[in-house]
């Protein structure tokens, strides 16, 4: 505002004025700057601008962003300045409180903006910014960073036609549509989801099984013409296949886990609920935008009624809501940031702030039967979800719901949690560590003197994808070197076991099993107690990898039984009967017991041999029996 206002002011009474002065009324100049100064990335900058709304919007891109694969980190906020300009047009339109009839009236500057109550008078204006760190769980959970909450939901939208800029509008109610059915949807169930991706999981174990006869074919044809596949052909073409079932993987992940997709049954809200094994009824705060104008919050507070009735929630379910504005104002592109802020803490404390200004609710909002205006300050034993909402001038609306974090530490296996936690210590030490050294030399903001690579680097670094920055002890950051990896990594720990097989073909006394990693259920007490002796959980549990460690083992049983010439009985208690545990050198050994012992000794066989592998995405193992 202030270079606009050189621009053409300053410009006008022929003041002076820095020559390149335009470059700072653009709108990315802002982002421009963090970028030139702090950050030095070479991903995408996203520039919305939504008025009132605009963090919001910056979320719901930087979600899109990060689900799309463009980036794996992405920042998100917003800032608008306090101007003269911009108060006196906001008092004009009657949308700010008056502080002289405030005043007046007895009334102490926090007590100025009164969201949802009879006596409001409009907004106190605010000035800042909020900005958030959005990162898919994944990275999240490799960096050991703070996870506050989960994004479950965004939204935006547009109104219907009409001339009034400012005017509120009723377009985020499409975040409830669906057509209602007779019967629920047996997709939104979690244990019909559970049993879809294990059977999905046991096709694609099949494929792999399916992959790897093709490719003992087709190194059994290569030698019948005198052609012999070099080691490196036979780990790409293994690596491969792992990669693409790790794909299949994700895909099967993503329609019966996130649910990706669309049905006009679904509501696209109910959908990201039902993710999480979450109803209408889990959403334990509302947090609205909340302006103290009177068109605002009754076109507000009519949505959210309207969106819970058309889901379904429990009658007598009302959702409290919070009215962040009547504590800090409003402080315009960056409220929805500050709004989320609170949201987080709310959700992830369970305890929900009263509005302290709600003097006298409107009785307008009596119809709306499923929302509650607490004045004092709930404290809940636990919130699932909330959501909140934002409005801006220009047709732009838009939601967020936010999923308490603890339903993404329950989700993992116990192993990768607990490795999540040492690194999350870690960088909560290193962070205090930076933070008060920041402090006591008063440098809170490290501007950075170069990029992390050298002029001559520059185009190797952009253009290579496997290019990497390591931590230099010396100057305290992370850089560029010139020994930038060229070649990409190939998953191996297979091609070894399934190179014993394609040597010796699958014959009698052979026996070759493969499964999915994420398909042996090492997270479940029950299956590991009735499949594995306590040598067995003992070992596992001391690996870098509990469940590749599990899923080995569990692959080398079947295996086993193959190479025994009888049938496996699954998950049944007989599966105890083989026990593979490290013999002396290291390498996995073969002890038979009951069932298993004995149908060995009908066959003759004295020894079992056996070949454990796993990647990052499946075990591999194969047995030899011998007489």
């Amino acid at each position: 505002m202030e270079s606009l206002s050189r621009m053409f002011k300053d410009r006008r009474d022929e003041k002076e004025v820095q020559n390149d002065i335009l470059q700072e009324t653009f709108i990315n100049t802002t982002a421009g700057w963090v970028n030139l100064l702090l950050l030095s990335s070479s991903g995408p900058i996203k520039i919305p601008v939504g008025a009132c709304a605009t963090a919001l919007q910056s979320v719901e891109i930087a979600c899109d962003t990060l689900l799309s694969g463009k980036a794996k980190v992405m920042l998100a906020g917003g800032f608008d300045d306090l101007s003269e300009e911009g108060s006196y047009e906001f008092a004009n339109m009657k949308a700010t409180s008056n502080a002289e009839t405030e005043f007046a009236m007895g009334r102490e500057p926090t007590e100025m903006s009164r969201p949802a109550t009879t006596t409001r008078s409009g907004f106190m204006e605010a000035q800042g910014t909020g900005v958030h760190v959005l990162m898919s769980a994944k990275t999240a959970l490799e960096l050991g960073c703070p996870i506050r909450g989960i994004i479950g939901f965004t939204s935006t939208s547009t109104d219907k036609a009409g001339r009034s800029v400012p005017a509120p509008g009723r377009g985020a109610l499409s975040i409830a549509r669906e057509v209602h059915t007779k019967h629920p949807l047996p997709i939104l169930d979690l244990a019909y989801r559970s049993r879809q991706l294990s059977f999905r999981r046991k096709q694609i174990a099949q494929w792999l099984e399916n992959e790897r006869q093709q490719l003992q074919d087709e190194i059994e044809f290569r030698k019948s013409r005198g052609d012999t596949a070099d080691e490196e052909y036979l780990a790409n073409r293994v690596a491969d296949i792992e990669q693409e079932a790790a794909r299949q993987e994700k895909d099967a992940i993503a329609t019966y886990g996130m649910l990706e997709g669309a049905d006009p049954r679904v509501a696209p809200l109910r959908r990201a609920l039902a993710v999480w094994g979450l109803t209408a009824d889990d959403l334990g705060v509302l947090s609205i935008h909340g302006t103290s104008t009177g068109a605002n919050e009754k076109n507000e507070t009519h949505i959210w009624n309207d969106v819970f009735t058309n889901l379904g929630r429990t009658n007598g379910n009302a959702v409290p809501i919070m009215a962040q504005k009547s504590l800090c104002g409003h402080s315009k592109g960056g409220s929805a940031a500050w709004q989320l802020a609170g949201l987080l803490q709310s959700v992830e404390s369970g305890i929900i702030p009263g509005n302290r200004n709600a003097d006298n609710i409107d009785a307008l909002f009596k119809a709306h039967t499923y929302l509650i205006f607490p004045s004092q300050t709930i404290y809940t034993d636990g919130i699932r979800a909330g959501i909140m909402s934002s409005f801006g001038f220009g047709q732009v609306g838009g939601t967020c719901m936010v999923i308490n974090p603890r339903y993404l530490f329950a989700a993992l296996e116990p192993s990768v949690y607990e490795a999540y936690k040492i690194k999350n210590r870690h960088r909560q030490r290193l962070c205090y560590k930076a933070m008060s050294e920041m402090m006591t030399s008063n440098n809170l903001v490290k501007v950075k003197d170069a990029p992390p690579y050298n002029k001559d680097l520059e185009a190797p670094v952009l253009l290579n994808p496997l290019a990497r920055a390591t931590y230099n002890p010396k100057t305290g950051s992370y850089e560029f070197t010139a020994k930038l990896e060229t070649k990409p990594k190939v998953d191996d720990a297979n091609v070894k076991a399934v190179s014993e097989v394609l040597a010796g073909g699958v014959t009698a006394g052979v026996g070759v099993d493969q499964e999915l990693i994420s398909s042996v259920p090492s997270w479940n007490p029950t299956f590991v107690e009735r499949n594995f002796t306590e040598a067995e959980i003992a070992y596992c549990k001391s690996q870098p990898s509990p469940a590749a460690s599990f899923a080995a083992r569990w692959v080398g049983k079947e295996a086993v039984f193959k190479s025994l010439g009888v049938a496996s009985k699954g998950a049944a208690a007989a599966m105890k009967d083989i026990e593979i545990l490290p013999g002396e050198s290291g390498a996995p050994t073969v002890i038979l017991h009951g069932d298993a012992k004995a149908a060995a000794d009908a066959k003759g066989v004295k020894k079992v041999h056996i070949s454990l592998s796993h990647s990052d995405v499946s075990a591999t193992a194969v047995g030899f029996s011998r007489a």
